[in-house]
């Protein structure tokens, strides 16, 4: 987020800079990275844990870990004013840890099980850090619109932007945990549609912000943040889209 002096003298980062994850994000990405391959270590039998082997077991640790990877990316989401910072991390890993404490009491076992065979998976890092990113910056335009726009209709279209995107990415990490090739192809069909539903909703949000100073040209800082998320999804919605038809052609 702009820091406060910047934003005072009417000067702001750069779009590129704004979407640039903080140390915390980075640290938050990870963790919800460990716990989705977790999950899927535990799905792969030719591992010689004893955790694969019972499956019932298995089933429930599993269980557990897609409510903490859902519990820790919703508290992510629901970061007031969009700012990430230690103490969020803090709360999202206290959230995590409370809906599975199975798991918890085993997470030295589970450790040596991902171990056996690590599962890297950079696409899906990007695009969750994309969805989680929106989230945040839709929060702080939000926040930042000037007193001259009707802050309640633009609150009103903003949380179904939040809703919808928060929806998008829990669909997106349980598309993600059950993909069989653990590309992004079957977690980023599974949203597209709703990602496209939302950009329709970020331009309409876009709309409301107050036109640019007429003395400077500049735009206030709510409007320069709702264009980044407007851009920023459109562009996501488009990219997705394409790569899910070129898939559905091949």
């Amino acid at each position: 987020m702009p820091a406060a002096d910047e934003a005072g003298r009417g000067r702001e980062p750069s779009r590129r800079a704004r979407f640039v994850p903080s140390d915390e994000l980075t640290k938050a990405l990870d963790d919800i990275d460990g716990l989705q391959e977790a999950y899927v270590a535990l799905s792969d039998r030719r591992r010689r844990s004893s955790l694969v082997q019972d499956r019932a077991q298995a089933t429930k640790y599993q269980r557990e870990l897609a409510s903490a990877s859902d519990a820790y990316a919703a508290t992510i989401m629901s970061t007031r004013r969009g700012e990430f910072d230690r103490a969020r991390l803090r709360k999202c890993r206290a959230a995590a840890m409370d809906v599975m404490p199975a798991a918890r009491r085993s997470r030295r076992r589970l450790a040596a099980l991902v171990e056996e065979r690590r599962l890297p998976t950079p696409e899906l890092h990007d695009d969750l850090e994309r969805l989680l990113t929106l989230s945040l910056h839709c929060r702080a335009a939000l926040d930042s619109f000037a007193p001259t726009v009707d802050r309640r209709a633009a609150e009103s279209l903003g949380n179904k932007i939040l809703v919808e995107l928060r929806r998008a990415t829990l669909l997106y990490l349980a598309a993600a945990r059950d993909a069989a090739d653990r590309t992004h192809s079957t977690p980023r069909a599974a949203v597209v549609e709703l990602l496209k539903k939302t950009d329709g909703r970020a331009r309409g949000l876009l709309e409301m912000a107050p036109a640019p100073d007429a003395a400077n040209g500049e735009s206030s800082l709510g409007a320069s943040l709702s264009r980044d998320v407007a851009d920023e999804l459109h562009r996501t919605s488009q990219q997705w889209q394409a790569i899910e038809e070129g898939t559905a052609a091949a």
